[in-house]
């Protein structure tokens, strides 16, 4: 009788619901991060089973490194690279070397593309001609897939980036739009849409997600998701809050693993055929049960540091990934 309970439940229902290809609505993806203790090991194992039926059971890893670091003009309240802010984040800014030396070791660390992060409102044509033959060494010299992120982008610079050999693009939308002013004012939501279909227009893929626990509702966590799937992006980075003294979120209590889990097998119901990415803050927010990311529906991670954090050492995500079973392929990040 257990059994034919749990067949019928409406996790189950909506689980066989978006395996038939039919998209989940905003009521029903509410009602998966209200399921409660007893319903929430249902939802995992629907959301690793939409994992592995829509995109295989391999994981995806990527690695980044920071081109240009602080002194940033916008008020992003997460972020330790604002000027707006007193914290222990220094300017500067990386050499070719560095960043080419970052790359191969990336690679040679098991990661299938390189991501390239500038700090900055939007990237000016001094950054795409500064990085241009850091991108082309990257690409041409150690065969490893490129990708940028430097905030706004208008159309010819994303046409530019394409030409130069860049094909995806990260630019996340960090939040809902109805809590969006709570997190940054010095640039709107629309302009960051604005660049997510910029980079489109010009062919380049687009990563795009968001923070979760920066004091949004689960309403805001169900309309990030429905927006990321409206605008069609192709990678979905989940980052989860990590609070940074000298930030005005700095008291902002760290996420729940059990909600962070919950929020990740949301995210896969909504979007069952694009990879999501755990990336900043899992270390410190997932703790011990960092393996789970996958049982939740995490289809892909970060490898080595963030941007002005730590990450795990690479050595324990590989014996992670061995002891899981999975194995770490050359595919869509």
């Amino acid at each position: 009788m257990e059994h034919t309970a749990l067949q019928t439940s409406k996790i189950t229902q909506l689980a066989l619901t978006v395996l038939e290809g039919f998209r989940l609505g905003r009521d029903d993806a509410l009602f998966l991060l209200d399921a409660d203790e007893h319903q929430r090991y249902e939802l995992f194992y629907w959301a690793n089973h939409i994992r592995i039926q829509c995109l295989g059971p391999e994981a995806s890893l990527c690695a980044i490194a920071s081109a240009r670091t602080a002194d940033c003009s916008q008020d992003c309240r997460f972020c330790a690279q604002s000027r707006h802010y007193q914290t222990h984040i220094e300017s500067q800014i990386a050499s070719a070397e560095q960043l080419i030396a970052a790359a191969r070791n990336a690679k040679q660390q098991g990661a299938h593309a390189f991501g390239l992060v500038a700090s900055g409102h939007r990237l000016t044509d001094d950054d795409l001609n500064r990085y241009r033959q850091v991108i082309t060494s990257i690409i041409g010299d150690l065969d490893v897939e490129c990708c940028a992120s430097w905030g706004c982008l208008t159309d010819e610079q994303a046409l530019q980036l394409y030409e130069m050999g860049v094909r995806r693009y990260n630019h996340n939308l960090e939040t809902s739009e109805n809590y969006f002013p709570k997190v940054v004012t010095t640039h709107s939501y629309d302009e960051r849409i604005a660049t997510v279909r910029a980079a489109q227009k010009a062919g380049l893929e687009v990563c795009c997600g968001g923070i979760i626990g920066m004091g949004e509702s689960k309403q805001d966590r169900v309309e990030l998701a429905l927006k990321l799937r409206e605008l069609d992006v192709d990678v979905v980075p989940l980052n989860f809050l990590h609070p940074i003294a000298g930030t005005p979120f700095a008291d902002l209590p760290v996420l729940d693993p059990m909600e962070a889990l919950q929020t990740i097998a949301m995210f896969r119901f909504v979007l069952p055929n694009k990879q999501i990415k755990v990336a900043g803050g899992r270390e410190k927010c997932l703790r011990d049960m960092q393996s789970w990311m996958f049982f939740a529906g995490a289809s892909a991670t970060i490898i080595g540091n963030y941007l002005t954090t730590t990450g795990r050492a690479v050595e324990d995500d590989m014996q992670m990934l061995t002891d899981l079973g999975m194995k770490w392929e050359k595919k869509d990040l």
